[in-house]
């Protein structure tokens, strides 16, 4: 298969995206609970954002050292538009939700935090998933 370097790079942050977060999320909903920030999971959030940033810098430096930029064309600005619209309205409706399970279930602030920024990561997943898939269909 021969991917982009657009398809690369969607593929591979998604990638990490999922292993990263996927990380995080299972450390605060399974193994520690707190009822509010401490110093420990502030440094957990701050270390998953500085893992990210690290691998997609070292990432996109090597997939544009192995691979030719292309120029975008109508195509591209379509499958982008398509993936951002969808993102957006599953974004909105997360935290529409987000807001009813907090006035009708009182959630810590912690919970919340973490609930609005997995609803984020679960959007980004869409947008790289959306966007990678209509690469490949062709649309």
């Amino acid at each position: 298969m021969n991917l982009s370097q657009r398809e690369l790079s969607i593929w591979g942050s998604m990638a990490t995206t999922l292993v990263v977060y996927g990380y995080y999320f299972a450390d605060v909903f399974t193994a520690r609970r707190p009822s509010n920030f401490d110093r420990t999971s502030l440094i957990h959030l701050m270390a998953a954002v500085f893992v990210i940033v690290v691998i997609e810098v070292v990432y996109h430096i090597a997939i544009s050292l192995i691979s030719k930029a292309e120029p975008k064309d109508e195509r591209d600005i379509q499958i982008e538009g398509k993936a951002y619209r969808i993102a957006y309205f599953l974004l909105v409706a997360d935290l529409f939700m987000l807001m009813g399970t907090l006035v009708l279930f009182g959630l810590t602030p912690f919970l919340t935090v973490n609930l609005m920024l997995f609803s984020v990561v679960v959007s980004e997943v869409v947008k790289s998933f959306t966007q990678g898939f209509c690469y490949r269909r062709g649309i």
